[in-house]
């Protein structure tokens, strides 16, 4: 099937008979097949069947499809229609790397193993596909059973490569679950590359990507000769400047962030200040009870104003989210976005301008990139 141009492949064909037979996690699937016999708009379907049951059982398979496809490539790259990657950043990492060697690489998330988020994205180089599809080609078919009684794909990814031994190689936070209006900027989110962030809107991963053609304009960014050579994961890279984590800050956040902004949700949540319900005295507050806070802490859900007096007292808080009964503490700083009064409750939020200023000095201009991994 061809669509503007590409060619699109079901990662589901595949899929036995007997597995996708009397199995509703694939009602969905039999029904986008007669949609598009019939010519019918599957848009009609935004708020019916579950798709998230189906794509599970996708992962495997576009496992073995690419391999198929491509066997000699050097990397292998996986991310989600939300998800922005930061193609040059990219190359620049993976060019530090050796594809023959068994790669496995993401933003960690745990279950009872330790995997890669699949939304985030994740990367396999040449080895490690070899070593678990290459040497087994009915490697989909072996586990589609076992997909069904599981929540994620991603998860089933990660089982796999341990079954041969190939751990994770932690790529948080260059590889990250964020976008920009929902980054927790500071220390461990600053001077490190961006390399993929998920979540995001179609518009938003057109803002992101305008952006890296404006830095390329700029000649501060990640750049290649004219004439791309036959592999540019391969290829010698002329590195000015990756786009950081603090380029995220000062192009997409800075701008918007206010003293104070009604009607707005900035996200403040590592300690919500609510007086705890009547059975429960003992709810904890950042490891004390609400009788252990202070007069200020108590008062900070009263107002906007209190809620404002508690981040200012609190050393480590960088902003702070006033709603109904509730005052929400910040420990890094957010965009957010706009909230609208919901039944009765009104969001209005904050930051402090001075300790985010005396951050962005101590941090500096970021002369040393962090690739760590």
């Amino acid at each position: 099937m061809d669509m503007a141009g590409h060619h699109l492949i079901d990662s589901l064909d595949e899929v036995s008979e007997d597995i996708k037979a009397n199995n509703d996690n694939f009602n969905l699937y039999r029904t986008l097949q007669t949609y598009h016999d019939l010519g019918e708009d599957p848009r009609q379907l935004k708020n019916g069947l579950n798709g998230w049951n189906l794509d599970k059982y996708k992962f495997l398979h576009i496992l073995l499809k690419v391999y198929r496809y491509r066997p000699d490539a050097p990397w292998y790259v996986f991310i989600e229609a939300d998800t922005a990657l930061i193609w040059d950043n990219l190359r620049v990492f993976l060019n530090k790397l050796d594809p023959k060697k068994p790669y496995y690489i993401g933003s960690p998330t745990y279950l009872d193993i330790e995997f890669a988020h699949g939304g985030t994205g994740y990367i396999i180089s040449q080895q490690a596909m070899e070593v678990a599809v290459g040497k087994h080609p009915d490697i989909a078919t072996k586990y589609d059973k076992a997909v069904h009684d599981i929540c994620c794909g991603d998860r089933m990814i990660g089982r796999v490569l341990l079954d041969e031994e190939i751990k994770l190689s932690k790529a948080w936070p260059m590889m990250n679950g964020e976008k920009p209006s929902t980054l927790p900027f500071g220390a461990n989110q600053w001077c490190q590359p961006v390399m993929t962030m998920h979540h995001l809107t179609a518009q938003e991963v057109s803002q992101v990507w305008n952006f890296e053609q404006e830095r390329k304009a700029k000649g501060i960014t990640v750049g290649l000769p004219n004439s791309p050579p036959p592999n540019p994961f391969t290829h010698t890279l002329f590195v000015q400047r990756p786009l950081l984590f603090v380029d995220i800050f000062n192009h997409f956040v800075k701008p918007t962030l206010q003293p104070l902004r009604s009607d707005w949700n900035n996200l403040s949540t590592d300690i919500i200040y609510t007086p705890p319900p009547a059975d429960k005295p003992d709810t904890k507050y950042n490891g004390q009870t609400w009788a252990e806070l202070t007069d200020i802490q108590r008062s900070s859900p009263d107002s906007p104003e209190s809620c404002k007096t508690a981040c200012d007292a609190d050393k480590d808080c960088y902003q702070w989210m006033h709603m109904d009964r509730s005052c929400g503490i910040g420990r890094s700083f957010k965009m957010g976005g706009s909230k609208n009064m919901e039944q009765g409750r009104k969001y209005v939020s904050g930051w402090k301008f001075g300790k985010i200023e005396a951050f962005e000095k101590e941090m500096g201009g970021c002369s040393k990139v962090d690739w760590t991994m």
